[in-house]
């Protein structure tokens, strides 16, 4: 047991010294051998000034203990802050963060909102780099993608 709870310790710390993550839960399970450790029930995730809540996240690990998957899962609300100062506000029923490449996927009734642009993206799969801020949205035949966005028209009330 001592020896589980060292290596649960290790494992956070690889977390927050190799990442700058903070998670909190109601509940933390890990598993050395799966190379899994799971947060469960009112999951807040910080990193840097990104942040999600979801139901349950899980942070896979590899060989060395150093994170190379994120995944929540159930109802996630996020923020994603670009390297070139924009940020996105959104949802999503699956997130998936790989941040080797600082790419975020996401999945199921997705909705994406650039708040300082009056910009919302709805689709069922939205990919975004965050290195760039680039976003590719699809849909599917149940439901296409939409893109809100307001237009100002200058002379558009004279017209009529």
């Amino acid at each position: 047991m001592k020896k589980f709870l060292t290596s649960l310790f290790c494992a956070a710390l690889s977390l927050a010294a190799v990442e700058n993550v903070e998670i909190t839960a109601d509940h933390f399970e890990a598993s050395q051998t799966k190379k899994v450790t799971e947060f469960k029930g009112n999951v807040h995730m910080r990193k840097g000034s990104d942040e999600l809540n979801a139901s349950k996240v899980l942070v896979y690990f590899d060989d060395e203990r150093k994170p190379i998957r994120y995944e929540a899962i159930g109802k996630s609300s996020f923020i994603i802050h670009m390297q070139s100062g924009q940020y996105y506000v959104g949802k999503a029923d699956r997130l998936v963060y790989w941040p080797k490449r600082e790419l975020y996927e996401l999945f199921g009734n997705v909705v994406l909102r650039e708040p300082k642009l009056e910009r919302t993206i709805l689709g069922e799969k939205v990919v975004v780099e965050k290195a760039t801020g680039r976003a590719n949205v699809e849909g599917d035949a149940g439901k296409p993608v939409k893109f809100i966005f307001k237009v100002e028209e200058p002379n558009a009330s004279k017209d009529r």
